[in-house]
């Protein structure tokens, strides 16, 4: 028996604390009916940072972040991965994937420089992290400034020649974002706010802005268990992705034919923290007799966020079909996310990726090289 009182306070954010209040209750319950004690608590978060921060200080303890966020808890706070969301019989949330019009021919994937692109907001995980990492890790986006650390959005503004990415002001230093201006020329709205502002479905947004013709490519997420895609189902056959390996394929395929997989949304705490094994048995049991076995609306759901005030996808997505305990040697956050994401994620910020690849020769040097060598041997 843990003897010990489990310290066990929640990072919430404003949306998130009718919801937060209800799951403690439910998880002094639990604890309680597994002879375990616990603190349980609610900790007011403004977002994901300041909950990352709340928690490293010591003022809590949990809080659920998806994998952009929690490459940055293991970057800068060496937290670790304690539990991952899970998705019925998928085991990732979604695919980052490039979507044209069929119609658009006569480039791919690595013939983009010039086109221009629809991103569904600066720094979220598909538009941004997942599909411009890749470009960058890839070698198909240059680098510029890789000392700066808004690094891929000047890289992406010399690349594209337009952009809709929203939220671009609100992201990098006003010096930066003079000159990244094209990458909300795109974009709808009074000049003074349309690169500060952004639509609650920008996954659909952004799509449209590619539709519409505004666009040359969409970056988005396809949710392999969303029921209504923000595409027209009827006409999807016009649209096509963009794949990696320079090929495209039709829509439904982004399995095969993706930039890139996000990991399920997890819990992360302290590295310090001596309570995980408690934490994670709490949790999985809640999962278990909350989650999608309690069918009753009127009772606490865990995964069910409609009867607060409408919400959606609070502490927990609301797809989720269980919670599942990451074993104790793959709670290290790069373990979790796998190495291909983490460096996608990398490559945004920093030049390391191209170490790997600086003694790489292009095609064009190769042939320059070899008609050198011939003609020198005709002389």
């Amino acid at each position: 028996m843990h003897l010990a009182e489990i310290s066990f306070r929640w990072c919430a954010l404003p949306k998130e604390k009718a919801k937060c209040d209800d799951f403690m209750k439910h998880v002094n319950a639990t604890a309680q009916n597994m002879t375990l004690t616990v603190k349980a608590s609610c900790v007011d978060g403004t977002d994901a940072d300041d909950c990352m921060e709340k928690i490293n200080k010591g003022v809590a303890d949990l809080v659920t972040l998806d994998g952009g966020n929690t490459y940055s808890a293991g970057e800068k706070y060496d937290f670790r991965v304690i539990v991952s969301e899970q998705y019925g019989e998928y085991d990732v949330k979604y695919y980052a994937v490039a979507i044209v019009k069929k119609a658009n021919t006569g480039f791919d994937l690595k013939t983009l420089k010039g086109k221009k692109s629809c991103h569904t907001q600066a720094d979220k995980n598909a538009g941004w992290k997942i599909s411009v990492g890749f470009l960058l890790r890839s070698g198909i986006m240059d680098p510029v400034d890789c000392a700066n650390p808004y690094k891929s959005y000047l890289s992406a503004s010399k690349f594209f020649s337009e952009s809709c990415v929203p939220r671009t002001k609100c992201k990098v230093s006003a010096d930066v974002y003079q000159k990244v201006q094209n990458l909300c020329s795109l974009c709808d709205g009074p000049e003074d706010d349309k690169c500060t502002v952004s639509s609650s479905d920008y996954h659909k947004e952004a799509f449209k802005c590619m539709k519409d013709g505004k666009g040359d490519v969409a970056f988005v997420k396809i949710e392999m268990d969303s029921p209504k895609p923000f595409y027209d189902e009827a006409n999807k056959t016009a649209y096509q992705y963009l794949c990696a390996n320079g090929g495209r394929m039709e829509i439904g395929h982004q399995k095969e034919c993706n930039l890139g997989a996000s990991p399920a949304h997890a819990v992360v705490t302290r590295k310090e923290n001596s309570d995980i094994e408690d934490i994670i048995k709490i949790l999985t049991a809640m999962s278990d007799k909350y989650g999608r076995k309690q069918t009753n609306w009127n009772d606490f759901q865990l995964f069910n966020s409609t009867k607060y005030d409408g919400g959606k996808n609070l502490i927990f997505k609301d797809a989720t079909t269980a919670l599942k305990g990451i074993a104790t040697d793959d709670q290290s956050y790069m373990g979790y996310l796998g190495d291909v994401y983490g460096k996608d994620v990398k490559a945004l910020t920093s030049c390391d990726h191209l170490s790997s690849t600086s003694t790489m020769i292009s095609p064009v040097t190769a042939f320059l090289l070899i008609t050198a060598v011939l003609n020198a041997l005709l002389m």
